[in-house]
């Protein structure tokens, strides 16, 4: 299957599996549209704490635990494929998002990507 991921519906920053050991990216909260939420690592095959959310990947909402305050499901947007699958950025990339913080929208992930991502 391989590595996929998405963005925070939130900040629009990149959710990274947990084996990129950048804690601030993997550590989310998943929102599902049956008004389940889970917390835990995102190990980057779909899984958060081994909750397997490969059914639900088209409708689920990715939430960076760090930006979460309590938001529902239909109080945010999507949360978009992210382009790296999570994983296959720079590291610089990530520390500079880590610097930088939210994005106003998933455009301007975009394209702060395509500039520093390498990828």
């Amino acid at each position: 299957m391989g590595f996929f991921s998405k963005t925070c519906a939130k900040s629009h920053l990149p959710v990274c599996s947990s084996y990129k050991q950048r804690p601030f990216f993997s550590e989310v909260v998943a929102l599902l549209p049956d008004g389940s939420i889970l917390e835990g690592e995102y190990d980057g095959y779909g899984r958060v704490n081994e909750h397997q959310l490969v059914d639900d990947w088209e409708k689920v909402k990715f939430v960076l635990k760090a930006v979460y305050a309590g938001e529902k499901y239909k109080d945010l947007g999507k949360s978009y494929d992210e382009k790296a699958q999570g994983w296959f950025m720079d590291d610089e990339f990530l520390d500079i998002c880590e610097i930088k913080g939210s994005f106003a929208s998933h455009k301007e992930y975009q394209l702060f990507f395509d500039k520093f991502a390498k990828w």
